[in-house]
């Protein structure tokens, strides 16, 4: 996996030019001195050429990809908010649509919506910081912190965090019972009831031989940071990620984004108590708090570079801890709520976050948010 620090190569390029630059002006100025009276016209003529600052660099970069930003986006009509930074500064911001149609309330980047699965990004990392505190090992066995979960002597928390447990999925489970109107999702769930479940269906594949996605791994790490920290798991994230981040305007309660959630046909979505989704997918957030989260995850703000590391190699089969894994070199997660659809996307290689948040269930965000990563890269780096 190549971790290739873009900041370095960008300074260590910018050293280079400079020097160029400084002995190209130095042999301009040898060979003038050789002709009477030369020197003082080539100081006039041509003066030696400075490098742009970074200002002036961050400024074209904004300029160009905002451009691009914007003509892209002329194609969809998207609702929701997006926001791409290169290097740790955020280039290039686009909203559009209403978060709320009944009061004609506009998207902007400070609108909470719903981020659905990207929740698990952040369980994953309330794992890991608690593994660096010595609290847990990924390596142990579940029965180790749920002893209640029958199968959990035969999968490892690692297990859980790459969805090669084998354990059925919850989640979907109780939105299929809702839809046919057996379940009534407004009223909330316990663990007891995910617990159940799991106790009740076994698991479809022995542990870490195949991956399967199933949000049922997530409510049990929600459980196990619980357990392991001594407070809640929302409490957990909001004390040791969210606030160190300066991320003020998120929540770890659905419930409370400021976007109403809307169908494809423009009809508002079901909803669900927040316990529904849990550490699978309770968080609420903006694209300048996401930017805060993915820019302090890659410069090692959230969890060590040994940690980093071991969240984002998927063992072969695509998944890390809370992150897939592109074969084009970016790690990427999409989140489905009831209504809303979100994708972040990280490039270690050329330094680029995207954001993708929107609140109509609309699967472009997908395409959105790979073509505008393939934008960026065309727009500044070649």
């Amino acid at each position: 996996m190549n971790f290739f620090n873009r900041k370095s190569a960008v300074s260590a390029l910018s050293i280079l030019t400079a020097s160029l630059l400084l002995l190209c002006s130095c042999s301009q100025q040898g060979t003038a001195s050789d002709t009477p009276g030369a020197s003082s016209v080539m100081a006039e003529t041509q003066p030696p050429t400075e490098p742009p600052t970074d200002d002036e660099v961050t400024a074209q970069r904004r300029a160009r990809l905002q451009s691009a930003l914007d003509e892209y986006m002329e194609q969809y009509d998207f609702s929701g908010s997006i926001l791409i930074s290169v290097d740790g500064v955020n280039l290039a911001e686009y909203s559009h649509g209403f978060a709320d149609k009944s009061n004609a309330t506009p998207n902007t980047s400070a609108t909470k919506i719903e981020l659905g699965s990207i929740t698990k990004q952040f369980t994953a990392a309330a794992i890991m910081l608690l593994q660096e505190q010595g609290k847990l090992s990924v390596y142990d066995t579940v029965d180790t912190y749920i002893p209640e979960y029958v199968c959990g002597g035969e999968m490892t928390v690692e297990n859980l965090l790459n969805m090669t447990s084998g354990i059925p999925d919850f989640l979907n489970s109780m939105i299929y019972l809702q839809n046919i109107g057996e379940l009534d999702m407004m009223e909330p769930c316990s663990f007891e009831n995910v617990l159940k479940f799991a106790n009740s269906n076994g698991i479809e594949f022995t542990p870490g031989s195949s991956f399967k996605y199933s949000n049922t791994n997530y409510m049990l790490l929600g459980e196990i940071v619980a357990r392991q920290s001594g407070v809640t798991y929302e409490q957990f994230v909001e004390d040791n990620i969210l606030k160190p981040l300066g991320m003020t305007n998120t929540t770890m309660n659905m419930n409370d984004a400021d976007a109403v959630g809307y169908l494809i046909d423009g009809s508002e979505g079901d909803k669900s108590d927040t316990t529904y989704f849990g550490a699978a997918g309770e968080i609420a957030s903006c694209t300048v708090d996401m930017s805060k989260w993915l820019n302090g995850f890659v410069n090692g703000e959230v969890v060590s570079q040994s940690s980093m590391n071991q969240m984002l190699s998927g063992g072969g089969m695509g998944y890390g801890y809370g992150w897939f894994i592109s074969q084009n070199g970016y790690y990427w997660h999409t989140g489905q709520s009831m209504a809303c659809y979100t994708m972040d996307l990280i490039s270690l290689d050329y330094g680029i976050n995207v954001i993708v948040l929107s609140n109509v269930d609309d699967e472009n965000v997908e395409t959105i948010c790979v073509d505008l990563y393939n934008t960026t890269v065309g727009a500044i780096f070649q």
